[in-house]
């Protein structure tokens, strides 16, 4: 129907349809308050309803990507609808008829967390196996398609059932399944056209890094240097004439510039590190750390916004409607899910371009290192729901970055051909992050919480002195926010700060760990380079001996 390279471009479209119908799992905070206080939860037991989600999207990455490497993208994308369907209608089931059992409702919100793994990875492998030489844009589309998906489904909840919160949980497994099976036939694995894809565009950047591989490959060979014949046994590969020209512009000899003429270059990723080789090599456990604390300090906010909400207006404003409050929830998922949208598509454009350049992709992991500093700061000192819109925003771009870099980076370290195994085993530092810090923000919004019923008799004193209510004479009660009862929080921003102290310095962490990340490549690859030009003097030398 389609010639190759649009039948690309149309797959490239369905990765982002199916990736926005993928991302439920960060629409929690936007029905997640609501949820817990019509089954009667408590702040740490919601938490705990949202860090089993992040278990159910994480812990089966590995498993999804065993089958996602081994299968077209078709099977895994209709076992990731099937299992969003089941797991969001059977948590409305739980909500409708009041089933009060935090273990009912965490096991389906697995069953569609994972869903969402298996849909959103097949997306991001398809991606980058369609376009394998523009991998950190094309992954960044579908990355981006996942990261909008909760400004999507919260603003289309939020107008078409304002404060209805169980028509809102009927309408996601049915929007959210009906979008990844509307993108089913076409998310598809397109075969390289043999003209086009074989021959591999390569910036200074690459050029130079592909130079002194080949060289240190040359040395090995004890070959003479005047012939350059740089070959491998495997792949399919391309000359790089451009050597012979970059040689001459920087003043050095023929025969170096020879012996780099005929440099080749494998269309497909030679390299390939998985199972047990991944585990014992260091840097797996370094990229490990840094996912684990930045995306532990992005999905605390994320997935607790709703509750930092609620306790800022329970301080400021304790008389705003259920449907005001609810709407408010939305805009601020809405903003962390516009702008981590935003910020995925231009770091998959930056790592593009600053890998050309000869840069690292890292530096964009730092910079949301940083971001993400400036927002676990700003819910230290932030005071007033009015501002909320600062700590949305920079988690949004700090998460954005974040998950718009690491795709790429783990593919170009340990290789594309088992990328969505090892990508997924990455991913389970998000579970170990996102429990440590959603544990500690719901005991700690706990600690300085108290329920009130829905109606509270007038001489019951049970309540905090400085709790202030609306009182009605005609029936003697009391009610907190209008008609919302249940956890209540009037502290202000000291119900959850302690949970900010511990993320400031888990951020500032990160950074330090992706900083050193940053310089020991960068020496890494000097000394690769001084080595690469030694073989070039000693091969010379070699030449003109065997010359004379």
């Amino acid at each position: 129907m389609f010639d190759r390279q649009t039948a690309r471009y149309v797959s490239l479209l369905a990765d982002f349809w199916v990736s926005l119908g993928s991302g439920t799992h960060y629409v929690y905070s936007a029905y997640g308050p609501q949820l817990a206080s019509r089954l009667g939860f408590t702040a740490t037991q919601s938490s705990v309803i949202a860090t089993l989600g992040s278990v159910g999207v994480y812990f089966s990455g590995p498993p999804a990507g065993v089958i996602i490497d081994r299968k077209p993208p078709h099977i895994p994308i209709i076992i990731g609808g099937c299992l969003i369907l089941f797991g969001y209608m059977m948590m409305r089931f739980a909500y409708v008829s009041e089933l009060r059992s935090v273990a009912f409702v965490g096991i389906f919100m697995i069953i569609a967390s994972s869903g969402n793994t298996f849909a959103f990875h097949a997306c991001v492998k398809c991606a980058a196996m369609n376009f394998p030489h523009k991998r950190g844009m094309a992954t960044s589309i579908p990355v981006a398609g996942y990261g909008l998906s909760a400004l999507f489904f919260s603003q289309i909840g939020n107008a078409a059932f304002p404060g209805d919160t169980g028509r809102f949980m009927l309408m996601l497994p049915l929007l959210a399944s009906g979008l990844v099976f509307l993108g089913l036939p076409f998310a598809r694995n397109i075969p390289l056209d043999n003209i086009i894809d074989s021959e591999v565009a390569v910036t200074p950047g690459e050029i130079e890094d592909l130079e002194t591989d080949a060289l240190l490959r040359h040395a090995r060979t004890n070959e003479s240097a005047s012939t350059g014949d740089l070959k491998s046994k495997e792949g399919n590969y391309s000359s790089i004439s451009e050597f012979e020209r970059e040689a001459s512009l920087n003043g050095e000899s023929s025969s170096d510039a020879s012996m780099v003429d005929e440099i080749v270059l494998p269309v497909q990723e030679e390299v390939d590190i998985h199972g047990w080789a991944l585990f014992k090599d260091v840097r797996f456990w370094i990229h490990f750390s840094i996912h684990g604390l930045l995306s532990g300090c992005g999905l605390m906010y994320i997935l607790s916004a709703g509750y930092v909400l609620r306790a800022l207006y329970t301080y400021s404003n304790p008389y705003i409607s259920p449907n005001d409050l609810q709407k408010n929830q939305a805009i601020q998922v809405s903003l962390v899910s516009s702008f981590s949208f935003i910020a995925r598509i231009v770091a998959g454009y930056t790592g593009d371009r600053l890998k050309r350049n000869g840069y690292q992709r890292m530096w964009i992991i730092f910079t949301a290192a940083c971001i993400f500093t400036l927002a676990q700061i700003g819910g230290l000192t932030i005071t007033s729901s009015r501002f909320m819109w600062f700590i949305s925003v920079f988690n949004g771009i700090g998460y954005g970055f974040l998950f718009g870099s690491y795709a790429s980076i783990i593919s170009e370290i340990f290789g594309l051909k088992r990328f969505s195994e090892n990508y997924g085993f990455l991913t389970i530092a998000t579970v170990v992050g996102s429990d440590v810090f959603a544990f500690a923000f719901g005991a700690i919004y706990d600690s300085n919480s108290y329920f009130i019923d829905e109606m509270m008799p007038d001489d019951d004193y049970t309540a905090p002195y400085n709790s202030t209510y609306e009182y009605f004479n005609g029936n003697s009660t009391m009610r907190r926010f209008g008609s919302q009862v249940g956890q209540v929080c009037d502290l202000g921003r000291d119900c959850y700060r302690n949970a900010f102290i511990i993320t400031v310095p888990a951020a500032i962490i990160a950074a330090i760990l992706a900083l050193s990340v940053i310089f020991y490549e960068h020496r890494l690859k000097a000394r690769q380079e001084a080595e690469a030009a030694a073989a070039v003097d000693e091969t010379t030398e070699t030449a003109a001996v065997d010359a004379e």
